[in-house]
């Protein structure tokens, strides 16, 4: 038996971990060239630095990612940034949270709750499921679930190389340059033309986003989606108290991230402002603002923008009630993504969280043979 697991972002990766460490034999393709999904860092040459393709600010609440880093050796692990956040107001003013002091910070709530809301969700702070942001936002305070941490130096180094380098050690087998065409009679056929047969034993899990998942699974419906952008400007500055990050109240984006040469902004729930304004024209009104707020020329920098037009799907209260299940009734396909039902935001870690159920529904099948 065999189970084939299809894409290699975090939610597939953490399904091949989970099966792999009950001595299940996996393998894995993937329609891109390197494993990751949307959690990846590269080289970009007009920066002359390895950016992230989305940054990623994680948390001592994300058990499920941070348990399986810890199996993973790794020479470059989660740098632990404390347990204070800054936040920089247009205004200039500054103040922070101490995320080990829940009840100190629910004073901050109603000047933190949009940007807060909007960075989990990634939907419009009006429009998103409030239950389900407040309940995860409660479980990311005190002393272990309120660590923050930060990838070092890069997304692919701590987060995505170690249980890379964990599977391939175990002779886990990766296929890149595969997308997936069809699952059917035993046989998944891919855009390239090659076919691998499945035994009556061997399962699948689909780890592919909600957009590619709906096209493979006979009705699963296209969820709307939330556009998150990512700008990357060669800037060497540095933020107050020498915070590698902060947040962003009243500004365009809503985090900043400094690191290496490079000033990162993310922007959440951007679908309206790209229906407004083309990604340059934000970029130039994103550098506007911070050179404001650093008080330097207004010049734009060398820059490099990342529009991920399908980040996560639109995280309503509707949309969260209708997403899918890891076992859809079948006896040979799950899924794993974190747009299905994980009772999580479409986070990392309902990613990680997502492929771990697949891999146990698998598990428990057996167990039951």
């Amino acid at each position: 038996m065999t189970v084939h697991i299809i894409g290699t972002g975090i939610s597939g990766l953490s399904a091949a971990f989970t099966l792999t460490q009950a001595k299940i034999p996996v393998a894995l393709y993937d329609a891109a060239g390197h494993a990751g999904g949307r959690c990846h860092s590269f080289f970009d040459k007009n920066l002359n630095a390895v950016i992230d393709n989305g940054t990623h600010l994680m948390l001592g609440a994300n058990t499920a990612l941070l348990d399986m880093l810890k199996q993973c050796p790794n020479d470059t692990p989660l740098k632990n940034c404390g347990h204070h956040i800054l936040f920089l107001k247009k205004d200039g003013s500054a103040f922070q949270i101490d995320t080990s002091k829940p009840f100190k910070a629910l004073f901050k709530l109603p000047v933190l709750y949009p940007l807060l809301c909007e960075s989990v969700m990634n939907t419009p702070f009006k429009k998103a499921d409030t239950g389900l942001f407040l309940k995860t936002a409660f479980k990311c305070f005190g002393k272990e679930n309120g660590q923050v941490y930060l990838a070092n130096p890069s997304l692919t180094d701590s987060v995505v190389k170690p249980v890379v380098h964990f599977l391939k050690n175990k002779n886990v087998p990766f296929y890149f340059g595969k997308r997936l065409k069809r699952v059917k009679e035993q046989t998944l056929s891919f855009f390239d033309g090659d076919e691998f047969s499945l035994s009556k034993e061997d399962k699948v899990i689909l780890a592919v986003d909600a957009q590619n998942l709906s096209r493979l699974i006979v009705g699963a419906e296209e969820m709307p989606f939330q556009t998150i952008i990512n700008f990357h400007f060669k800037a060497d500055l540095r933020l107050p108290q020498n915070a590698c990050f902060a947040g962003l109240i009243g500004f365009t984006g809503h985090w900043i991230f400094i690191k290496n040469g490079i000033l990162s902004v993310t922007i959440s729930a951007a679908n309206t402002l790209l229906e407004k304004l083309s990604a340059d024209a934000v970029a130039s009104l994103v550098w506007q603002e911070i050179s404001s707020l650093f008080k330097i020329s207004s010049v734009l920098p060398v820059y490099r923008v990342i529009v991920e037009k399908r980040a996560t799907v639109s995280q309503t209260k509707a949309v969260n009630q209708s997403r899918l299940n890891s076992d859809i009734g079948s006896k040979t396909v799950f899924l794993a993504g974190d747009f299905t039902r994980t009772n999580l935001p479409c986070t990392i870690e309902g990613g990680v969280r997502s492929g771990i159920t697949a891999a146990q529904n698998i598990l428990n099948d057996i167990n039951q043979r």
